[in-house]
């Protein structure tokens, strides 16, 4: 498999129909915003996870370190460019389990657009993932949480259908969480309460989710792992004529929880 990794947008071969996303799991991820695929990595999660600690555990590997508002002003270390720099995480970006999965979101005309690895010490307040993705670009995130994580030690939770961003619900949402600690004013409830969905996980899980669609964590725990392999559409505004639709093999997971 080709470690080689490239950020030029571009037409890729169509991988094996046993790796793309049946129609099902399409409408499940274009209507809620998000998909959950259990175990898809499982008999890998070992060399992952090591690949993942050779990183945080090298001393030599530059790090970011923020305490930022949207995190309560609690830390989170971050390697940006995460798996390009990593010999046995590398790979993913052309994993056909992987390939699949944006294939079938995106179509076979996409880009990508880098990866990120995450230690949590914090709660993350509701967001979408908008920084230097602009809402009119159409992006996958390709999440590997690598701890077993429930709503009360920091899994992800969604707000389904909230990546319908132009709709007035997504936008009223967006805009009474720019301020987390107005959130209680607005609905007299804590961030924590707003009615979502917890997306339990066990590492070798994967969780897509739309760029757009809010999401948090909340009760997280010290030394959450995480890292995310992102893609994007090559043309604004045109992802879903790219959809795969041909009834394919199904992924060897179920979809949802």
């Amino acid at each position: 498999m080709s470690q080689a990794m490239t950020s030029q947008p571009g037409e890729t071969a169509l991988v094996a129909s046993q790796y793309l996303l049946t129609p099902q799991q399409i409408h499940f991820f274009e209507t809620f915003g998000f998909l959950k695929i259990p175990g898809l990595f499982a008999a890998d999660i070992d060399n992952i996870i090591g690949g993942f600690e050779d990183l945080f555990g090298n001393e030599e590997q530059p790090v970011w370190e923020t305490k930022e508002a949207l995190h309560g002003d609690a830390r989170r270390v971050i390697i940006p460019g995460f798996i390009e720099q990593s010999p046995r995480l590398a790979p993913l970006q052309h994993d056909p389990r992987v390939v699949g999965v944006v294939q079938s979101l995106i179509g076979r005309d996409y880009k990508w657009a880098s990866s990120d690895g995450n230690l949590f010490y914090c709660e993350s307040y509701w967001h979408p993932d908008d920084y230097a993705a602009p809402l009119h670009h159409y992006h996958v995130k390709l999440s590997f949480y690598l701890d077993d994580l429930t709503g009360s030690n920091g899994a992800i939770r969604i707000i389904p259908g909230s990546h319908f961003h132009q709709q007035t619900y997504a936008r009223t949402l967006r805009k009474d969480f720019k301020d987390a600690a107005g959130v209680n004013a607005l609905y007299g409830i804590e961030g924590g309460e707003i009615p979502s969905c917890t997306v339990n996980s066990t590492p070798g899980d994967l969780i897509v989710w739309n760029f757009r669609t809010l999401h948090g964590s909340y009760n997280g725990g010290e030394r959450r792992r995480l890292f995310s392999i992102n893609f994007g559409e090559v043309t604004p505004g045109n992802h879903d004529a790219n959809l795969v639709l041909n009834k394919p093999i199904p992924l060897r997971s179920a979809i949802g929880n």
